[in-house]
């Protein structure tokens, strides 16, 4: 009997490591959890930045019937849309630092009838997410020739 006597001890020791390891296991992947969430956010904002530019693009055409590049910022995101040839309209996003960046190509005809400009869009692309150089993507000016070829 005197040899057991600290067996239960030893149980709640090896128990409570158990116990500890798995909290930490747990904190650790909550953690990831929210950095993931946290970067499709960011990059979700950056493709609703990009679409609204091509959306300002479409209401300036059809209004002043042509329309020249611009670039704007909307929250803290930065927007530039150009018109690389007659049909296309492009809009890239970018966050503050360059990390989420998203590309938009919408092409349109435009029609004239009875004295208005009708614009009929017939395509919209979101592109896959750009990086910068250092992480062996495209350069930005290779994905925006990439995205006005046909």
């Amino acid at each position: 009997m005197n040899r057991r006597k600290g067996s239960l001890s030893m149980m709640l020791l090896l128990f409570m490591t158990a116990l500890l390891t798995l909290s930490v296991a747990f904190v650790f992947y909550e953690g990831r959890s929210g950095e993931s969430v946290l970067r499709y956010r960011k990059g979700l904002v950056s493709v609703y930045a990009a679409e609204s530019g091509a959306n300002w693009a479409l209401a300036s055409f059809s209004r002043k019937g042509t329309a020249g590049e611009i670039s704007f910022s909307l929250n803290d995101r930065t927007v530039a849309v150009s018109f690389p040839r007659e049909g296309v309209i492009l809009s890239r996003a970018e966050d503050g630092n360059r990390d989420y960046r998203r590309y938009v190509r919408l092409t349109y005809k435009k029609d004239e009838e009875e004295g208005k400009t009708r614009i009929r869009v017939e395509d919209i692309r979101s592109e896959l997410p750009r990086m910068d150089e250092k992480n062996d993507s495209p350069s930005p000016v290779a994905a925006v020739a990439d995205l006005a070829s046909p």
